[in-house]
């Protein structure tokens, strides 16, 4: 009875009893409103920490443009930075048949910051410099930011401007105010357009180029191009010497059963391999083979295709140059070059298919037997099996030597091209920070 009272009497205090229904409903709905606000608020902050964690990441928001007045589009490759973060580099191109100026002179640039929904504000790094580099005639322009100190993490509106459509009074007018580009008033007047970065995010992509004390374009056109190129040609390169050392695994077990394939006492003799292809090897182990992981596959041969080179790529790269090696003293490599697209086809394939094959009687299997002879049908076999195996290898060896190893030459000539043509302005009129 005791406990029954004292039940009664707590369940009255904390009007749980039949008769505070309405009371205890109302304490209900605030208790779930005051559950929800309280969920509802995480989140918010949770997305809200979740959305500036994202901005502190994020390096590049623009990954294409088009021009206000001449409609030319262009992508962004990328935005790119050093080790101490206080460079970036911003490169972009245009179309190699856009009809754009190669001459950096003719551009300048404005910078603005901008919060989180893309209002103009105040740019935060202090003491920021530019520079505008265009390379050459390959539709490439860069743009080279340094700062005083490390970038602060910011979004940053980066309006570029091309000035050679303007006549001589256009010139003259006064240059575009911070609200002129704000309400893109300028954007009607000049031939510009934007990209928003974060110069100081954390998942800024790092470049060799950017850590010296002076910064070459041709360098960064590398790292950031060129670098990338030059590996998928090196991959491609590595792949098809695999797949030629597989063919001459095949050619020489075709070979063996020259001797170990008969019909009625009668088999082939080994036939004139083309001297294009007699005594090629390619020695060395894959990656996977290698204990350290590193291909060493190379070609041994004493025949270069007509138009192809024979020369150690593994050691090199583009940057440090092939041409020296294989362009022979006293000539230009455009010469050598085109000499090279001059030289006529050595006939291998056609040779291949020619080849006799003589059986040990002296007969010959092509000219002297039908082919519907379904009685030397083994010996037919073992004949096409490796006049097979010879065409695929004197393929994949004319690909490997005139194409591959050529794909990297012209990677070569282009940073060449760049080196000698790349326009750069650097001074102090062409990057202006508003706010």
């Amino acid at each position: 009875m005791r406990l029954r009272n004292a039940t009664l009497t707590i369940s009255q205090r904390l009007k749980l009893d039949s008769h505070h229904a309405i009371e205890r409903f109302g304490v209900f709905v605030t208790l779930f409103a005051l559950a929800g606000v309280l969920v509802i608020g995480g989140a918010g902050i949770s997305a809200l920490q979740a959305g500036n964690d994202s901005m502190a990441r994020t390096a590049l928001y623009t990954s294409q443009y088009t021009t206000s007045k001449t409609s030319l589009k262009g992508d962004v490759d990328g935005i790119y930075g050093n080790l101490h973060r206080d460079k970036v580099f911003v490169m972009m191109h245009f179309p190699t048949t856009a009809r754009i100026s190669y001459n950096a002179a003719d551009y300048r640039a404005f910078l603005l910051g901008s919060d989180d929904d893309l209002r103009n504000e105040a740019v935060s790094t202090a003491g920021i410099k530019g520079s505008f580099h265009v390379y050459g005639s390959t539709g490439y322009i860069g743009v080279m930011l340094e700062a005083a100190t490390p970038f602060e993490s910011q979004v940053l509106n980066l309006t570029i401007r091309a000035n050679t459509e303007l006549t001589h009074d256009e010139r003259q007018r006064a240059p575009a105010t911070v609200d002129e580009l704000a309400d893109d008033t300028s954007f009607r007047r000049y031939d510009q357009w934007r990209i928003f970065i974060n110069p100081g995010a954390s998942g800024m992509t790092t470049i060799p180029s950017l850590d010296a004390t002076r910064i070459d374009p041709a360098r960064a056109f590398y790292d950031i191009i060129l670098k990338a190129e030059e590996q998928r040609v090196r991959g491609t390169l590595d792949q098809k010497l695999l797949e030629m050392r597989s063919t001459l695994a095949q050619v020489q077990a075709y070979t063996a059963d020259l001797k170990t394939t008969t019909v009625d006492g009668l088999f082939l003799q080994p036939p004139t391999m083309p001297a294009a292809i007699a005594g090629d090897r390619v020695t060395g182990v894959t990656a996977a083979e290698a204990k350290n992981g590193a291909s060493t596959l190379t070609l041994a041969t004493g025949h270069t295709v007509p138009g192809g080179f024979d020369f150690d790529w593994r050691p090199g790269n583009v940057l440090d140059g092939y041409l020296n090696r294989v362009v022979p003293e006293r000539q230009s490599y455009v010469e050598f070059l085109a000499e090279k697209r001059s030289e006529v086809t050595d006939g291998t394939t056609r040779q291949i298919s020619e080849m006799r094959w003589t059986l040990s009687d002296g007969s010959d299997l092509k000219r002297d037997h039908r082919g519907t002879d379904v009685t030397l049908r083994p010996l037919t076999t073992v004949m096409n099996n490796l006049s097979q195996a010879y065409l695929d290898y004197a393929k994949s060896k004319a690909t490997y030597q005139s194409q591959l190893l050529l794909d990297l030459l012209r990677l070569e000539v282009k940073l060449r091209d760049v080196r000698s043509n790349t326009s750069t302005r650097d001074d102090a009129g062409f990057l202006a920070s508003l706010y």
